[in-house]
This record gives structure tokens, C-alpha cells and sequence, in this order.
């Protein structure tokens, strides 16, 4: 199952390190000086961007959601690489050599 940009569940990402991102009641606010964007994201997605401090497999990542959130595998995959993308398409993320991980 592969995604935008060749990222599927093989592929390692981490965080990008120019970014600046605070806590805020549980969402992520994020700057990227890069795109001049600011970002949100809900809990959920918090909790992904903070495990990808350091790089993951997309399914490492599922695997830990997985275990921590009551959802269906196949329903955690999915949102998960979903979001992963999009990530990647406002490089939010990078992919790194999988012996990074």
C-alpha cells in the first residue's frame, strides 16, 4: 500500500528540524519559516508528530497508535498514512535511511 511521494508503511520519517512547534491544550501549533505557514493539529495527530521526534516506520507508528488509542488496525493504517502525506506534502516531515530508526 503505498501513498503520495513513495511513503508507505516501510518507509522512516521524522520531524523537519526547522520548524516551531509549541503544546496548546493538547493540539500542536506549528511554524513552518519555510512555507510561512502556521499548522494545528488535534491530539491525535500531536501525539504523532511528538513520537516522530525521532524517526519511525510509518509502521512503527501504527503499531504504537494502535496499542495506545481504541481503533481497528486497518482504520489506524489507513488515518495514519493519510496524515503522514499530507505531512510530507507540506514538509512538515523528511524521510530518512531506514538505519536511522
Amino acid at each position: 500500500m503505498s501513498g503520495k511521494r513513495g511513503i508507505d508503511f516501510n518507509t522512516v520519517v521524522t520531524q523537519v528540524d526547522r520548524l516551531i512547534s509549541s503544546d496548546l491544550d493538547g493540539e500542536t501549533v506549528m511554524m513552518s519559516v519555510e512555507n510561512g505557514k502556521y499548522y494545528v493539529i488535534d491530539s491525535i495527530g500531536s501525539r504523532i508528530w511528538s513520537i516522530l521526534v525521532s524517526p519511525h516506520s510509518v509502521s512503527d507508528l501504527c503499531d504504537i497508535l494502535f496499542e495506545e488509542f481504541d481503533v481497528e488496525k486497518e482504520r489506524c493504517e489507513h488515518d495514519v498514512l493519510d496524515f503522514i502525506n499530507k505531512l510530507a506534502e507540506q514538509n512538515l516531515i523528511k524521510v530518512v535511511d531506514a538505519e536511522a530508526g
